[in-house]
């Protein structure tokens, strides 16, 4: 323990409006035993300890391996020009991390205060060893807040493009790097009301990430990107080319 990461756990704290605990050398059984789930600071970062065993921490793994890939069919439905994209869902900010080394100036919006906190900081803080990659984390522009009630507040054409990566419908089992996310994520479901607010803000055109069996692309009027042999489907709405 220094003083440097009791300062930093004591900020959190209240931030969060959580109680900030001295470890004292006690196990993390212990911690759990008396406090029930537990946000550690390390200096790794922050990790949220379940009681079930599961843990939640930042890691940019899935969207490093993203960017070292060849191509990646979100980066091609954005496009190549350098744009402004509003990124509805932030969770672990894989997409948002794509998007940003791809160029492109990503606001991300997330409604789970815990979430938001281990992730902003995460980008913020977070060294792959990568200068290009680190500064596309920095890059990022977060928001704590629900995406509706931010949409509402901005004015027409404010974004050129907006992202929504709702939580999906059905498990995707292989996704165990989404395992500790899942207490915390927004199961909201895409509305009209919240449709008709990305056709008032975004310039350009909404796209939208769903598992293939979903059908909220038809639903909502989205033209759908089928991707064989993959468990999920991009789909867009063009407002502007």
């Amino acid at each position: 323990m220094t003083e440097d990461l009791e300062n930093q756990a004591k900020k959190v704290a209240h931030e969060l409006r959580m109680e900030y605990i001295v470890r004292n050398k006690r196990s993390l059984a212990k911690l759990q035993e008396l406090y029930g789930h537990v946000l550690l600071v390390t200096k790794e970062g922050l990790t949220l300890q379940y009681r079930n065993g599961q843990s939640l921490s930042f890691h940019p793994d899935t969207a490093m391996l993203r960017i070292k890939a060849p191509r990646d069919p979100l980066i091609e439905l954005v496009g190549p020009e350098k744009l402004s994209v509003l990124d509805t869902t932030m969770g672990l900010a894989s997409d948002a991390l794509v998007l940003s080394y791809a160029g492109h100036a990503v606001t991300a919006l997330e409604s789970q205060p815990i979430l938001h906190c281990i992730v902003a900081r995460g980008l913020q803080d977070f060294d792959t060893g990568n200068a290009g990659i680190n500064q596309a984390m920095r890059n990022i522009k977060t928001v704590c807040t629900d995406s509706l009630e931010y949409l509402k507040m901005q004015v027409d054409n404010t974004f050129d493009i907006i992202y929504c990566d709702p939580m999906f419908s059905e498990v995707i089992t292989e996704s165990e790097n989404l395992s500790g996310l899942k207490p915390l994520a927004n199961y909201e479901k895409f509305t009209e009301a919240f449709l008709k607010e990305c056709k008032r803000v975004a310039r350009r055109k909404i796209i939208l990430k769903a598992h293939f069996r979903d059908t909220v692309f038809e639903d909502f009027g989205f033209t759908r990107k089928i991707r064989p042999y993959q468990k999920f489907h991009f789909g867009e709405i063009i407002l502007n080319e």
